[in-house]
């Protein structure tokens, strides 16, 4: 109950803080007016919030864990398929197709599993693959023909 008494008191204490230096900033009249009502609607959500002591659901906060790794796993792919297709490119190396696949593990690295790629040349494209990625990658190369 205490802790609670002293975020109320320091909310209110930062939103009359920022009250005031609105009122000297604003440059008129009718901004002054939605300033206000946006510090007073902070001021009442900052008083509710401790009194009600309100937390998000478990379900909630999974989820937004869960999106923010296939986030994370979708931009790592990304990158990662353009800058190993880059560096194919750069040992003159053609690549029609080139696949990441990314996992997460439970300590939240990022690992690349498995690189698949159809390239003109099998034993370069593996080379640098594996100088790139190291032996753990499970790398799948595929020649074309013709």
């Amino acid at each position: 109950m205490i802790e609670t008494l002293k975020s109320s008191v320091l909310s209110v204490c930062l939103l009359s803080i920022s009250v005031a230096l609105c009122t000297l900033l604003c440059p008129n009249a009718g901004l002054m007016k939605q300033v206000r009502f946006l510090i007073s609607l902070l001021f009442l959500i900052s008083l509710a919030v401790p009194l009600t002591d309100l937390t998000p659901p478990e379900d909630l906060t999974q989820i937004q864990n869960q999106q923010a790794q296939e986030s994370a796993i979708a931009v790592t792919k990304q990158c990662a398929e353009q800058a190993l297709y880059q560096l194919l490119e750069d040992s003159q190396i053609h690549c029609t197709d080139l696949c990441v696949t990314v996992h997460i593990d439970e300590n939240q690295r990022i690992i690349i599993n498995k690189v698949s790629a159809v390239c003109d040349d099998f034993q370069n494209a593996c080379r640098v693959l594996h100088e790139a990625l190291g032996e753990e990658a499970e790398i799948c190369v595929t020649e074309i023909i013709g």
